[in-house]
């Protein structure tokens, strides 16, 4: 989608069937890839189905493309649906260092920084980026904070927003802000709804013509709690933003469209949009991840793909599942 002279594109996201929110933002002057991964997980105790493996490998080789033809590439925080690991994985990410390296050989990375407003897990993978990436990356710059310019474009990174509630044990995120001429489009990831209100008042300040919010996560119980300030502070988002994109955790449930129904009526009485990934990139949702007991059931997988998913988890780790 173009707004003004800013090109917003999804390249993966749960709409679009992975663990993702990977989105590409092009300016006459720059072309910046944000959180370039996707993963997939384990769910109500069965592993992903093979349609959904199929999709991830997918989205991935889109990934790798996008992220060698870009710029610059941001990364929002360290959880694995939005950076690749280091390490082979065959189960969840199809990751590896030599694939992290290759795809950020030469590249100028903006991330988050993994020293300061960080959870542990998160300080650790952080570590282990920067160490795999130096002397192969151009440069990484920590972007807590940060603004830069290239030509008329501006990219402003916020400081460390909460990945949910406040204090959450989940960690940190930043939130990316381009403007080129008089339009401003935001990418805000894992903020859960948002369900901070410093989060809202951040997003309602910059005055965006389009934002990419992380959505909440209805599925998990004991988030619960949040629901309501989630939806508050979305439906405040709605009101005043003529294009508010919402996905990630919010489609991992199969009631998601519920969920999301008062913010799209807001939204359409204010002549305003809310939209999914797939949507904005002009396809039909599918929320893969959501469907996994339907296709178990409607698409039963081969007794080889069988076989894989009752081996050990270490043994899944190291070999590709046979799809």
């Amino acid at each position: 989608m173009k707004i003004g002279h800013i090109d917003v594109e999804p390249i993966a996201a749960e709409s679009m069937g992975v663990r993702s929110l990977c989105t590409r933002i092009q300016t006459p002057n720059v072309r910046l890839l944000l959180d370039p991964s996707a993963a997939l997980s384990k769910r109500n105790g069965k592993e992903p189905h093979p349609v959904e493996y199929v999709r991830l490998k997918q989205s991935l080789e889109r990934i790798f493309t996008e992220a060698r033809a870009a710029d610059i590439i941001s990364v929002s925080h360290y959880h694995y649906d939005h950076i690749r690991p280091g390490f082979t994985d065959f189960r969840y990410t199809f990751g590896s260092r030599e694939e992290l390296q290759r795809m950020f050989h030469e590249k100028t990375i903006l991330a988050k920084d993994y020293r300061d407003h960080i959870n542990a897990s998160q300080r650790r993978r952080g570590y282990y980026f920067e160490r795999d990436l130096k002397g192969i990356a151009k440069e990484i710059v920590w972007a807590d904070g940060l603004t830069l310019e290239f030509g008329f474009t501006e990219i402003t990174f916020s400081g460390p927003l909460p990945h949910g509630p406040e204090n959450t044990p989940l960690g940190y995120v930043v939130a990316t802000t381009v403007r080129h001429a008089n339009e401003c489009v935001m990418f805000v990831p894992d903020v859960q709804g948002p369900v901070s209100s410093r989060v809202a008042d951040y997003v309602l300040s910059q005055e965006p013509r389009l934002v990419i919010l992380g959505g909440p996560p209805t599925y998990i119980d004991k988030f619960a709690p949040h629901l309501n300030s989630a939806r508050s502070n979305l439906l405040s988002i709605v009101s005043a933003t003529p294009i508010v994109v919402v996905d990630h955790h919010l489609m991992r449930s199969p009631t998601w469209h519920i969920w999301l129904k008062p913010a799209t009526k807001v939204a359409e009485e204010a002549g305003h949009q809310v939209l999914t990934m797939a949507c904005l990139a002009g396809r039909r949702e599918e929320c893969l991840e959501s469907q996994r007991e339907h296709l178990y059931r409607v698409s039963p997988p081969s007794p080889e793909f069988m076989a894989w998913l009752e081996a050990t988890d270490e043994y899944k780790t190291k070999h590709a599942p046979p799809i």
